[in-house]
């Protein structure tokens, strides 16, 4: 009896190990694909985020360089706003130069004028002194 309960034995642990490989091949054919449907799915989120992420760069920098471009246009504007400034202000800096140069000159011109008539004055006094005096001499 003990060969036969030996033989049963020995079938019955064979039977046993070959149902637990198999149920063995089941949980990891089971796990495997799993496993690759959450790689698949971590994956295909990774891509979603990385294109998302790239089109938020790409808006970023959209905005940034329009941005830029309005500030580099309000700068011209003023910059061009400024130079017209500087213009008319050296205009009226020139001009008002010119008028007091002009002024200066008629000042200029009338002082020379006015001791040039005291000059012709004095010069008429003292010739009618001298003629005063070469009268009394001569007398």
């Amino acid at each position: 009896m003990s060969t036969i309960s030996d033989l049963q034995v020995a079938r019955f642990k064979e039977s046993e190990n070959k149902r637990h490989m198999g149920e063995i091949r089941k949980v990891k054919t089971e796990n495997a694909t799993e496993y690759r449907k959450e790689v698949e799915s971590n994956e295909k989120m990774v891509e979603r985020m990385r294109t998302e992420y790239e089109a938020k760069i790409a808006a970023e920098q959209s905005n940034i360089e329009k941005q830029l471009t309005d500030i580099r246009r309000k700068h011209e504007k003023r910059l061009a706003e400024e130079n017209h400034r500087l213009d008319e202000e050296l205009k009226n800096l020139k001009t008002t130069h010119k008028d007091q140069v002009s002024e200066i000159k008629v000042s200029n011109m009338n002082e020379i004028e006015n001791m040039r008539e005291s000059h012709e004055r004095t010069l008429a006094n003292a010739k009618e002194k001298f003629i005063k005096e070469k009268t009394q001499w001569e007398v």
